[in-house]
């Protein structure tokens, strides 16, 4: 294949722009109610995930320079990266004159069950004759939120060290255990930190050095080539309390080596029984297994047995999007996390108690639930997430449990829909005939009968209403006719609105008093992308191509990005970002919308461009250093990195990598509908098993052990009534034959296409092993 044909990959489309930079990263364990983040400068921010302490924060950092002068690591210079993206354990690494920095921070579990902090920073003097002595020193500091920031929204202002918020330090009692090690101890005697430092140096709390109250200092010296280490063990007692933790504690320190291994353990415990999903390209791989490490790091329990799913950014975890966070629950349902993300339902059911309803004209709040965020549809994703959890894991025990709270919400959905039941004074139906009533969309401001929310709640009492048709529960016939209903009223709504332009190309509208000379919310986002994500429009629907020409022309979606925002919701936050960079920028909402383009072009065999927002979602959604997924990009802002990191992208990012591998199409598989041709060459394999599916459980294994051979694997659960494999591979190598090696439902007849690069197969059983002869 000549260079003019090769398809987009990795190295073609990731280096079109700069990357962002990691500005958090979180190093706390699975549902842990304490949360960790370390940020660029090595700085460790900890928060209450439940909120219970409000907006106070604690802080922690090592620095370096002078006695007169202590000044944080500069981040722009800080190399980042974890030890593997399935052990968050983050090294930092800087170097300052003539020293060179390797900083490890992980959390581990104490033997008391408590969360445990550790740093371990380790000290080089790479000067070659020279003998080098210096300062370093350990702050710790507890203030609001906002201190620690340029903007209390520092989601949406690029990363900076600001000294001030530490100046004042935390008065604690130094109590020493000989000349480098010691604790740091809380007015009632409790346990802060302990430390410890190589012999021979010098340790010291000071009352003041430089504008830094409260600071421990350390003073090294080292011989040429010599490394020292400083150590640091903090305990929790911003979450757990103080007087939770013993006193003086004189035990010894864990090591770096042995405290890696603790956070190992821990990670192990949740991770021993998750699906396996493998890719043959290590970034693709590594992306995946990072976003699926960190939703898991996304959700903290509750003492009642619950757990609350957090989106990301700066805020705790009781800022729940639920619209949002179905996007990582629902992967990690199919990844074999459903007793997890089971704990965050157990919170979603409580909502429905004492709901205030979403922020529109609603007849009642009774039944509707109502987790933080006021979004029109909060009611219909909670259904959806519900009925999607039940649909996958088929617990019909814990659906017949909460029965009544489903039904109340599945009759909030009709009550509501039945009072936009109207006529016009000519006897016509209104424009917002059986939709919900006009409210709040989503973040924007914009109010009125906007058809997201009614297709996100039409979705979600539809997969309801065929869940309790599962359980054979006598309402589930008669929801599935109201959601019948409500997807025609959705229909013909759209279908008044829609305008058709001198070209013939028909615009559809994201609101239904709304045309198309008005910009209201944000239509690439809101607007028929959602008609297509939630199945109201199908993949196949003659109307996707002019849907995709009237987003370019007239919505600045481009080969790369579906969403470039005219502006920021707080005109504030837009002249910060402006001032950051100098001049204009650009900023781009990514992953939302590209998914649900890729998925479509990945059904429609438009595969250059498939391919393309593939890799460009995956480069521009990601971090550089670490990989962690973030809301918007900037080119011209690589410290921005809005809500990083972000729930409802990694489950974007999880999606589209799986819909990479296969997409289930109602009762159709589709395998390797856009895989990267790379993937297929010699030696290469694509894996998973045990995927959670509504049919039940999908392993696949697609491996090419020789130039002209392809070997596929398939355990299929029932219920699939057609197979298609696409194999697109590289050097002009294309489909020959295909001999059946083990087939369960007796000897299939293959269907090869017409181009050589696709097979179909009716009725593939329970299971599929063949061979595929190429040939170029």
């Amino acid at each position: 294949m000549s260079i003019g044909t090769k398809e987009p990959d990795w190295n073609r489309i990731s280096g079109l722009y700069p990357r962002t930079r990691s500005k958090r990263v979180y190093i706390h364990g699975p549902l842990s109610a304490t949360l960790a983040e370390v940020r660029p400068d090595g700085t460790v921010i900890v928060k209450d995930a439940l909120g219970r302490r409000g907006d106070l924060r604690r802080g922690h950092s090592f620095l370096i320079g002078s006695a007169e002068q202590p000044r944080f690591l500069d981040f722009r210079q800080v190399e980042q990266a974890l030890l593997s993206p399935k052990v968050p354990i983050l090294f930092s690494s800087y170097v300052d004159g003539d020293f060179r920095h390797r900083l490890t921070s992980l959390t581990a579990v104490g033997a008391d069950g408590r969360m445990r902090i550790h740093q371990y920073l380790k000290v080089t003097n790479i000067h070659p004759t020279r003998s080098r002595t210096g300062h370093w020193f350990y702050q710790n500091a507890e203030t609001s939120h906002d201190r620690f920031y340029e903007h209390a929204n520092e989601d949406y202002v690029p990363f900076q060290s600001l000294a001030e918020p530490w100046h004042d330090g935390m008065p604690l009692t130094h109590a020493p255990l000989g000349a480098a090690s010691g604790s740091l101890l809380h007015a009632d005697g409790s346990t802060l930190l302990r430390y410890s430092a190589d012999e021979a140096s010098s340790v010291t709390y000071l009352s003041r050095a430089g504008e830094f109250n409260h600071i421990l200092g350390f003073e090294l010296t080292l011989a040429p080539g010599e490394t020292k280490h400083i150590q640091v063990e903090i305990r929790d007692t911003f979450v757990g309390g103080q007087g939770q933790t013993e006193g003086n504690d004189t035990s010894p320190l864990p090591d770096e080596e042995a405290a890696i291994a603790a956070g190992r353990s821990m990670w192990d415990g949740y991770t021993a029984d998750e699906v396996l999903v493998q890719v043959p390209e290590p970034v693709i791989q590594t992306i995946f297994d990072t976003a699926r490490t960190n939703a898991l790091q996304l959700i903290a329990a509750r003492a009642d047995g619950s757990a609350l799913p957090g989106q990301g950014g700066f805020n705790d975890y009781t800022v729940v999007y639920t619209w949002e966070v179905s996007a990582y629950l629902r992967m990690l349902t199919r990844l074999g996390q459903a007793d997890i993300v089971k704990r965050t339902l157990n919170y979603f059911l409580s909502t429905q108690e004492n709901s205030v309803g979403p922020e529109g004209d609603i007849v009642s709040p009774e039944g509707s639930f109502r987790a933080y965020i006021f979004w029109m549809c909060e009611t219909g994703a909670v259904l959806g997430l519900l009925a999607d959890y039940y649909r996958v894991t088929k617990d019909r025990e814990w659906l017949e449990r909460h029965l009544s709270i489903v039904l109340k919400a599945c009759e909030w959905v009709c009550r509501e829909r039945a009072a936009t039941k109207t006529l016009d004074e000519t006897g016509g139906k209104v424009a917002h005939y059986g939709l919900l009533p006009q409210g709040r969309v989503h973040d924007w401001p914009d109010k009125g009968y906007f058809f997201f929310s009614d297709v996100t709640t039409w979705r979600g009492l539809s997969g309801m209403a065929a869940a309790l048709g599962e359980i054979g529960h006598p309402e589930g016939s008669r929801y599935a006719r109201e959601a019948d209903d409500y997807r025609t009223c959705i229909r013909d709504a759209i279908e008044r609105g829609t305008e058709t332009d001198a070209d013939g190309v028909r615009w559809m509208p994201n609101e239904a008093y709304t045309r198309s000379d008005v910009r209201t919310a944000l239509y690439a986002w809101d607007g028929p992308v959602s008609f297509i994500d939630t199945g109201l429009i199908d993949a196949f629907d003659e109307r996707i191509p002019e849907i995709e020409y009237k987003m370019r022309q007239k919505y600045a979606m481009s080969d790369l990005f579906a969403i470039l925002l005219p502006e920021m919701e707080d005109p504030s936050l837009g002249a910060l970002q402006e001032r950051h960079a100098g001049a204009p920028i650009d900023l781009y909402y990514v992953n939302h919308s590209e998914r649900i383009w890729h998925r479509t072009w990945s059904l429609r065999g438009e595969r250059e461009k498939a391919l393309r927002y593939f890799y460009s979602t995956m480069a521009f959604s990601t971090t550089l250093d670490t990989n962690h997924v973030h809301e918007r990009f900037s080119p011209q802002l690589p410290w921005l990195s809005p809500w990083q990191p972000n729930g409802s992208g990694n489950g974007r990012i999880m999606e589209m990598i799986l819909n990479t591998m296969y997409i289930l199409e109602g009762n159709r598989l589709y395998l390797l509908p856009s895989a990267p041709a790379e993937w297929l060459e010699v030696g290469k394999s694509v894996r998973a098993s045990r995927l959670g599916t509504v049919f039940g459980p999908l392993s696949l294994s697609v491996s090419r052990s020789a130039a002209t051979k392809i070997e596929i694997d398939l355990a299929l659960p029932s219920g699939i009534e057609s197979l298609s494999v696409s194999l697109y591979l590289n050097d002009g190598y294309r489909i020959q034959a295909v001999e059946s090696v083990d087939a369960q439902s007796g000897s299939p007849a293959w269907r090869v296409g017409v181009d050589e690069r696709t097979m179909t197969l009716r009725d593939p059983g329970a299971g599929v092993k063949c061979a595929v002869r190429l040939v170029r």
